[in-house]
């Protein structure tokens, strides 16, 4: 083989020992989200007892809850998958008696005037915290059901007395899941 034939070949065979050297570069992008389990969550809706005018103080710069009032109910999630647990927000500040600032405000049309509903944390209104419109409570727990049992009352707000007139309220509770 002469020079000319072995420079002919390298010539030849250079290109492609260069092609076969070139670095490629791939992007990859994952993207995702964790999200927290879920549950089904039950509306309340309850109807607190029938009480007198005189059930409350009759002063009025005095508060007080009504005690024959008393009303337990639960806020009842079923079918938790993937949950351990929720904070609930019940209502928001603008909940909020004007007068009372951890007492939801009476809404009723022409309602009874002072007045509004206590809610406490519990069964029996009797221990418990007061859960003021806003709040947020946290709970653990890692089963299918849960209940966060909650108590309301009427209350009478200072500023003057209370006379007949309906009571009513609404708020709304917001679950977020863990």
């Amino acid at each position: 083989m002469n020079l000319f034939t072995v420079l002919g070949l390298l010539t030849l065979l250079l290109p492609m020992s260069a092609v076969a050297q070139t670095i490629s570069t791939a992007r990859i992008d994952l993207n995702g989200t964790v999200q927290a389990g879920t549950c089904t969550a039950a509306a309340v809706t309850k109807n607190l007892p029938v009480v007198g005018a005189n059930v409350f103080p009759q002063s009025a710069s005095a508060t007080a809850g009504a005690v024959a009032s008393y009303t337990n109910f639960d806020i009842a999630l079923t079918a938790c998958a993937g949950v351990t647990g929720a904070t609930f927000q019940i209502g928001v500040t603008g909940d909020a008696s004007p007068q009372q600032a951890n007492v939801f405000r009476n809404k009723a049309t022409n309602g009874a005037p002072f007045t509004g509903y206590w809610i406490r944390e519990g069964a029996g209104c009797t221990s418990g915290n007061t859960v003021a419109p806003g709040a947020s409570l946290s709970r653990a727990f890692t089963t299918a059901t849960y209940a966060l049992p909650l108590c309301a009352q009427y209350h009478k707000n200072a500023g003057g007395l209370v006379t007949m007139g309906p009571l009513s309220t609404s708020f709304t509770v917001t679950i977020t899941y863990r």
